[in-house]
């Protein structure tokens, strides 16, 4: 029965996709409107979605105790990644701007417009409170150790990258967190409109990445050895270390999270490679037409990785 509904919500979330490719192919979404649409989710949808999700559950010491897990843990499971693309880049002989490209994507996947709304659909607004920690980590990881990983020495000041991490969804996690740890909330009359508003995040991301797939041109991409070692470490390799290490802690050591943390930390390290970095590629001087078939493949075959992900997590663990 829970694989079922596993299924059927990823299935869900892609439907939408689809219906984001298609109204692409047809032009009624334009690379101009793609485009605003993603200023639309980054701007409004997504960080009224991360801000009210807070005031939706009461802090209870459980809930503060995992989320401080979460924001110690995370930074691990990152900084992991990253280690485990950059052996692979040597094993493989990945070399200069595609290496900077590979090592990123190793590190980011695409937590915020894939896994928000399928950890939302399995784990409710716990879930998402703990993603929104795991996602916390990430901006400051992907903005600082990130920018060095693709600038390569290219001359980006600490400065200017460290700037970055303040953008709307880490102002709205960082007043979230504090209106959840002061049991501070909203009126209804505020609340709903920016709840509702915030709802559609998950709905707009799905569009998004619809049209993206189609207006990406990867077609010569294809041959790339690279796009497909980084998939199967992002997508089968990593899920499967992860898991083994949390089962260990958990059987051998009586050292693992709570289950759920445990579940939504290794579901968000087994997301595809996240979209954003195509954007700081081309800022930075690394192979950004690379990165839009890594974002393509990856996102196409975690359609069949995840739910396989996330049944081994119910499994184990």
């Amino acid at each position: 029965m829970e694989t079922r509904i596993i299924i059927s919500q990823i299935f869900m979330l892609a439907v939408v996709v689809l219906i984001g490719a298609i109204t692409a192919r047809f032009k009624v979404i334009t690379p101009e409107l793609k485009d605003m649409l993603s200023k639309l989710i980054f701007n409004i949808s997504l960080p009224l979605m991360l801000f009210t999700n807070f005031l939706k559950i009461g802090a209870t010491p459980r809930l503060i105790a995992n989320s401080l897990t979460v924001l110690s843990v995370a930074g691990f499971v990152i900084l992991f990644l990253l280690l485990f693309g950059w052996i692979s880049t040597r094993l493989f002989k990945i070399r200069d701007r595609e290496a900077a490209v590979f090592k990123a994507h190793s590190m980011f996947g695409n937590t915020i417009f894939l896994g928000f709304p399928l950890i939302t659909a399995l784990y409710g607004a716990e879930g998402l409170l703990y993603a929104t920690m795991f996602q916390l980590i990430s901006n400051i990881l992907m903005w600082t150790v990130g920018v060095v990983v693709l600038s390569h020495g290219n001359g980006v000041s600490w400065k200017k990258s460290i700037l970055r991490v303040l953008n709307p969804n880490t102002i709205a996690t960082l007043i979230g967190l504090v209106f959840f740890l002061f049991s501070i909330k909203l009126p209804e009359i505020l609340l709903k409109p920016l709840s509702e508003l915030g709802s559609a995040n998950t709905w707009l991301s799905m569009l998004y990445i619809g049209a993206m797939l189609v207006f990406a041109n990867v077609g010569d991409l294809l041959k790339t050895k690279s796009i497909y070692i980084l998939s199967f470490n992002r997508l089968i390799l990593a899920p499967a270390i992860l898991i083994s290490i949390f089962y260990i802690f958990s059987a051998i050591a009586g050292l693992a999270p709570d289950k759920l943390v445990s579940s939504v930390i290794i579901l968000e390290a087994s997301m595809p490679c996240m979209a954003t970095v195509v954007i700081m590629a081309k800022e930075f001087g690394a192979d950004d037409h690379l990165a839009v078939g890594n974002v393509f493949i990856s996102t196409i075959v975690s359609i069949l990785t995840l739910p396989i992900v996330v049944m081994a997590i119910n499994r184990f663990l």
